[in-house]
């Protein structure tokens, strides 16, 4: 599987476009860029791991309150998700699911974070399936 990101210029806020082979591969490069967003931190031993369950009614709803689910962990746990252990997106009768188990650390202190994302938008987004590819952009609100 092969998947890219990209950050963009953005005026006040953090946008980034990504590129995957599949949905599963998209939401995990959205979570890359998301962690390379806000901190510098390197996860060597990760602590433990979450599962996370989401529905929504299109795609994109589902990879923004699954990249927002990310973000709650960071700003009310202190915990920094370091990676997608496994993950599944699927289509089930008009509604989008969302299963994966995630990993990563407990933060220390706020100076961990170079910057707090607020909220993750639906500014711009739209995931697009073309030539076997997934594409979409995500805007962080900053």
């Amino acid at each position: 599987m092969a998947s890219s990101f990209k950050f963009i210029d953005h005026t006040a806020d953090v946008a980034v476009d990504l590129e995957a082979d599949s949905l599963e591969e998209l939401f995990s490069s959205a979570v890359e860029a998301f962690k390379i967003s806000i901190t510098d931190i390197e996860c060597i031993e990760i602590s433990d791991s979450i599962e996370i369950e989401i529905t929504g009614a299109s795609k994109e709803e589902l990879l923004v309150d699954f990249l927002n689910e990310i973000n709650f962990y960071v700003t009310t746990k202190k915990w920094l998700c370091c990676g997608i252990e496994s993950i599944k997106v699927f289509n089930d009768e008009n509604e989008w699911e969302l299963s994966a188990e995630v990993n990563g650390i407990k933060l220390n202190s706020e100076k961990d974070l170079k910057q707090e994302i607020k909220s993750v938008t639906y500014h711009q987004m739209e995931i697009i399936a073309k030539n076997n590819m997934y594409s979409t952009r995500v805007v962080f609100d900053i």
